[in-house]
């Protein structure tokens, strides 16, 4: 099936890329998904979808009575991953199915070798972490190869973290977009290509991430020399990362010895699109291999001096206005 002719610039802004786990930008029909309203309740729990990118978990939008927009594009065309369970999340008593197998191997592929088969790649998943006020988190997996040893010189294992987007603005505008096509006579997949007044909240997706950079990566120092920190992330979050960091210049070490990776996830476009989900892979222009704390250090220095905000006019708590030097 051939792409459709859109001219993406033009968008007015953000539209439905992905709603459960089928993409919108092909012709095929999609199948509305039955969403009971907020003061309802589910006739059983088995009535609740299961995700398409997990093996065997129900949908959590669908769960949370939400609309299942797995991703969407921005007005240039770029694709959001707006579930967090879209990209490759996982429970620890589930199998891997196929979706999750395929984006595992490939990123195994970038960290310990291209030569790696499914069955060299082994990972553990939701590890708990602890942390010195004894509170714990949570790795999303831990990975390695069968023999836990590699010849590369970069860690022998890793905390491997996903965050492909997030949330966006103005979500209220897509739910009504994607109410006004399930109320159609006939659904037309034409009417979820509409722009909406949404938009990829790309800070809040970084403000959450420096945290688990900060604790994880420690945990991983802390704990032995051999292990890595890795992060997988959508595009959007990736430019926005490494746009903050320019005046970093962190060092390419993918040859030597690294311990944090930035791994940038796209979707794959050398086919014409067909029916079903948007197909992602690593990015091969997307990729840093560097120093844990370097990096650490370059997320410090963002901040410059800002010498007008400690002086001038202040307001006393009598509130009188006081002008104070600095």
């Amino acid at each position: 099936m051939e792409r459709l002719d859109f001219n993406w610039t033009q968008k007015t802004g953000t539209t439905v890329a992905e709603y459960y786990g089928f993409r919108t930008d092909v012709d095929s029909p999609i199948a509305p998904i039955s969403i009971p309203e907020k003061d309802q309740s589910w006739i059983d729990e088995g009535s609740i979808p299961v995700c398409p990118f997990s093996a065997g978990n129900v949908c959590k939008k669908a769960k949370s009575k939400n609309e299942p927009v797995c991703s969407v594009r921005n007005k240039d065309g770029d694709l959001w991953i707006a579930c967090s369970e879209r990209l490759c999340a996982t429970k620890k008593d589930k199998p891997l199915c196929k979706h999750q197998q395929d984006i595992l191997l490939d990123i195994a592929r970038h960290i310990f070798s291209k030569d790696l088969s499914l069955d060299d790649v082994c990972v553990k998943r939701e590890e708990s972490l602890a942390v010195v006020d004894g509170t714990s988190y949570h790795a999303d997996y831990i990975m390695t190869t069968r023999s836990g040893r590699i010849s590369s010189p970069g860690p022998d294992r890793v905390i491997l973290e996903m965050q492909g987007g997030g949330e966006t603005t103005n979500t209220g505008s897509l739910t009504k977009q994607v109410k006004a096509w399930k109320n159609m006579s006939s659904p037309n997949n034409n009417v979820l290509r509409n722009g909406t007044s949404a938009s990829p909240l790309i800070t809040n997706a970084w403000r959450r991430q420096q945290e688990q950079f900060l604790v994880k990566g420690n945990i991983a120092m802390k704990t032995w020399k051999g292990l890595g920190l890795v992060f997988c992330v959508g595009t959007l979050l990736y430019d926005y990362l490494l746009a903050r960091l320019k005046d970093a210049n962190l060092q390419n070490l993918k040859n030597y010895y690294w311990n944090l990776a930035l791994i940038g996830i796209e979707e794959n476009k050398d086919n014409a699109p067909t029916e079903g989900p948007i197909p992602l892979r690593v990015d091969e222009s997307r990729l840093l291999f560097t120093n844990y704390q370097t990096f650490v250090q370059a997320l410090i220095n963002q901040g410059s001096p800002s010498v007008g905000a400690f002086e001038g006019t202040f307001t006393s708590l009598g509130n009188e206005n006081v002008s104070v030097p600095f």
